[in-house]
């Protein structure tokens, strides 16, 4: 029979059983080597170096003369490749004699094999030879290994796979030992090339009763699991460990049952022979330690009992590790007693309808060994289970992610913000319901712990944002509103009343990300109790963040341009503070009147904040009078855009009723304050607030008229017109003609300005003025009005009829002839005045 089906004689399971003692033995107490004799050289040299050479080495071997215990099979005429042949050679032979199998594959010459021989053995051997011949034989037998067929397993597959994968057995005996990619693609081609084959059964099935398949791959696992322990014996350490599991970890989560317990099944190997091991380290630790937990403790809850159990008995082996670091002195007794008892005692015995209870138990003893970082690598193996859409999984990571939560949550605490990225990266791989419903609830539970924290992390998700993150803000707010509490919009207040950086750094996104982050807020019915008490300060500190995003430059690697303006993001923000207030005709107003427009732009702004203003103080906003009175400290801080956005909103609820009981100092001496500012706009609106003033009983203002048109000098035309609209409120009690000629001088000069609206205005103010002294004692200056009259007369040949009646000459003779009633007002008067 052939030994590569498991009969008798010297056949696989010998070889591996040999292999097995072999990586046990000290590195200087046994360095035998397996080479093969006829048969298997014919094996290696036709299967993995695909040449035929099988005569030479057959020559070559009988002349060098084979010891008597080696043992050799013929090979069969019908499948030439599968023979295979052991031989063990002893250290104490001649070392001239000692020819390992990599040399044999690697030297087509068997006389240059034994000229090799020789130079190894001699003193100032070339190692550097020896081992690239050592990487060309690996070479070969992955290239060999990976082009062997994945949907079928026969006795010529499993004799390239078994003998392929111990020949690297032998070659991790020769130093260097594989480092890098070249072990990593053994690992992985050998791996991949025996899990990925279809289930036992349907192997089965294909090749009906010519051979027992189960037989053929309990063989090639057992081939795989000893090429596996030889090379982590090669590193016997924490980390050399963990690569191994790292790379049988997407197996794990296959939705394939048979690929999953191979996936345990040799993790448990593996896990046991670092248990086993005497010469395995235990100085260093497990980097990634959560990540194995959870592996393991999310199979515990597998559907399939068998992997379940495995998992749990791996569990064991890990934790006795763990154990041993702690202890050292652990391993210096009985390993099999302690491992069968100590861990079993701890961590329980799997209970297959009761694994959540199991989970639950291995996460709480293992939870006091773990870092912070292992305990967030725990939870986040949790979280990136639930992309697979199966009831069991995501009870178990539920399990999982409820224990650290409520239990070990202060130690996660500076592992937040990777927690907050690493969820919100793997929603978008999480499709079912439940699923998600388990992410949202351990964020609820996050947040409750460390609602700052949270919130601080997801304020760096890229803009816009995304449904995922949308959807975490939401719930951010939910745990708010049921905690009754309000540290999340304390956060993003804070963070809305920050300027935008210029920087490249992609921290100034943090204000628009906290105005994008609000809107969603302000989505949930739940927390409008809390939104009603930040109402004015959350109203006031995005005024001001859309005048600061005016013209702001995003960075192409933190959003899309195309996709994201940022002042229009703040201003939808607006309105849905708004209507969440149950501002729907001011919002309805300002809509009709432009007023968003306006907003965002870097001129008009501040007309678009007097616009809003307006319209709230006209339909008497309900929360008015808390913005009022927060405004009396906000126009004292901030920049120019601060105090801008401030002072336009104040001016304009000097309207209100409430207005009139503020103290002198925080009305008219503020105001009178403002008239020497730099800025022409914030001169502009004092000059308007106090003529809005003037109308309140008891207010003095007519004493401040020249200081109010000393302040528009050289201020622009649209503004001027726009702060002495209601000019006429501070006529009542002039009795100097020097108070109306300084504001007919002014108006005067605007009387030629480009812009129709302007000069325009401008005369229907001076028209306005005339009017409203007619009834005065004080008089005019005849000079100023005939210098007024002048440009006048000429906007009469104008065609804008709005101009040409603000100009006519019948407008204004009558209050000209009551003042001079000496003058005859004619139109010959004015001719003769322009000659």
């Amino acid at each position: 029979m052939n030994p590569v089906h498991g009969g008798e004689g010297s056949g696989t399971a010998l070889r591996i059983q040999e292999h097995t003692s072999m990586t046990q033995e000290g590195e200087e107490g046994t360095k035998s080597l397996v080479t093969g004799g006829e048969e298997s050289a014919d094996v290696l040299m036709t299967q993995l170096r695909l040449l035929m050479l099988e005569e030479v080495v057959t020559k070559n071997a009988l002349r060098d003369g084979l010891p008597e215990h080696c043992t050799t099979q013929a090979t069969s005429e019908e499948n030439p490749g599968e023979a295979c042949g052991t031989i063990r050679q002893d250290v104490g032979e001649k070392e001239d004699k000692v020819q390992p199998a990599l040399e044999m594959v690697a030297l087509n010459d068997c006389n240059k094999l034994k000229e090799l021989g020789k130079d190894v053995s001699r003193p100032g051997q070339k190692t550097n030879s020896l081992h690239s011949q050592k990487l060309m034989v690996v070479e070969q037998i992955v290239k060999r290994i990976k082009s062997l067929p994945q949907d079928s397993l026969d006795s010529h597959s499993s004799a390239v796979r078994c003998q392929g994968m111990l020949l690297i057995t032998d070659c991790s005996k020769a130093k260097p030992p594989l480092e890098g990619k070249e072990k990593l693609d053994v690992v992985i081609v050998c791996v991949a090339s025996i899990f990925a084959l279809p289930s036992i059964e349907a192997l089965q099935r294909q090749e009906g009763h010519k051979v027992n398949v189960k037989d053929l791959y309990n063989q090639t696992v057992d081939a795989l699991e000893v090429m596996l322990r030889a090379l982590l014996s090669e590193k016997p350490n924490p980390a050399e460990l963990q690569n191994f599991l790292d790379h049988l970890a997407p197996w794990m989560t296959s939705e394939k049952a048979h690929e999953r317990a191979r996936a345990v099944r040799t993790s448990v190997c593996l896990l046991q022979e670092a248990a086993e091991s005497p010469k395995f380290c235990m100085s260093h630790k497990f980097p990634r330690l959560g990540l194995l937990i959870g592996r393991l403790a999310l199979r515990v809850g597998d559907p399939e009992k068998e992997i379940g159990r495995q998992a749990m008995e791996g569990l064991y082996f890990l934790y006795f590790l763990i154990c041993c670091q702690k202890e050292p002195e652990r391993k210096m007794g009985s390993v099999t007693a302690v491992l069968h008892q100590m861990p079993k005692k701890i961590l329980g015995i799997y209970e297959p309808t009761r694994t959540c209870e199991n989970i639950s138990e291995i996460v709480k003893r293992f939870g006091q060994f773990l870092s912070p970082d292992q305990m967030a690598d725990l939870l986040l193996t949790a979280v990136e289970s639930l992309k697979e859409a199966n009831e069991s999984t995501i009870e178990a990571s539920k399990t999982i992610l409820n224990v650290i939560l409520e239990k070990y949550n202060q130690k996660i605490q500076m592992e937040v913000p990777k927690i907050v990225d690493r969820i919100h990266s793997q929603l978008r791989a999480i499709h079912h319901s439940h699923a998600r419903q388990v992410v949202m609830m351990a964020l609820c539970l996050l947040a409750r712990a460390f609602m700052e924290e949270v919130s601080r992390a997801l304020l760096k998700c890229p803009l816009p944002l995304d449904r995922d993150a949308a959807e975490m803000w939401r719930t951010l707010a939910k745990t708010e509103a049921i905690c009754h509490s309000h540290r999340l919009l304390d956060v993003l207040l804070k963070e809305l009343q920050e300027r935008p950086s210029t920087s490249e750094d992609r921290a100034f996104i943090i204000p628009l990300a906290a105005a994008s982050a609000l809107c969603e807020v302000l989505s949930v019915s739940m927390c409008t109790q809390a939104v009603t008490r930040f109402y004015p300060r959350l109203l006031m500190a995005l005024l001001v963040q859309v005048h600061y995003t005016i013209g702001l430059s995003l960075p192409e690697s933190g959003v899309s341009r195309k996709e994201l303006i940022p002042a229009c993001c703040v201003v939808k923000t607006v309105k849905t503070l708004l209507l969440k207030m149950g501002c729907h005709y001011e919002f309805t107003s300002v809509e009709k009147e432009g007023g968003w427009e306006l907003l965002t732009s870097s001129e008009e702004h501040h007309r678009g904040v007097g616009l809003l203003a307006r319209a709230m103080v006209h339909y008497s906003c309900h929360q008015l009078w808390r913005i009022l009175y927060l405004l009396v400290p906000f126009l004292e801080r901030g920049d120019k855009q601060h105090k801008l956005t401030a002072m336009a909103f104040f001016v304009e609820l000097l309207h209100m009723p409430q207005a009139k009981r503020f103290p002198e100092k925080y009305s008219v001496l503020r105001l009178l304050k403002g008239l020497t500012d730099p800025d022409p706009v914030i001169r502009a609106l004092c000059v308007k607030g106090l003529i809005t003033v003037a109308d309140w009983p008891g207010k003095e203002i007519k004493v401040l008229v020249p200081a109010m048109i000393n302040s528009l000098c050289g201020v622009d035309g649209r503004l001027v017109v726009e702060a002495l609209a209601d000019v006429k409120k501070i006529l009542r009690g002039l009795d100097v003609a020097s108070y109306v000629g300084c504001i007919t001088s002014l108006l005067r000069l605007l009387f030629d300005d480009e812009r129709v609206s302007v000069h325009s205005a401008a005369i229907s103010l001076f028209g306005k003025m005339v009017k409203k002294v007619k009834k005065s004692r004080g008089l005019l200056k005849e000079e100023d009005v005939l210098d007024s009259l002048i440009p006048l007369l000429l906007h009469l040949q104008e065609d804008n009829p709005d101009l040409a009646e603000a100009s006519s000459y019948s407008n204004l003779a009558p209050s000209l002839s009551h003042h001079y009633p000496q003058r005859s007002f004619s139109i010959s008067t004015f001719q003769c005045r322009i000659s």
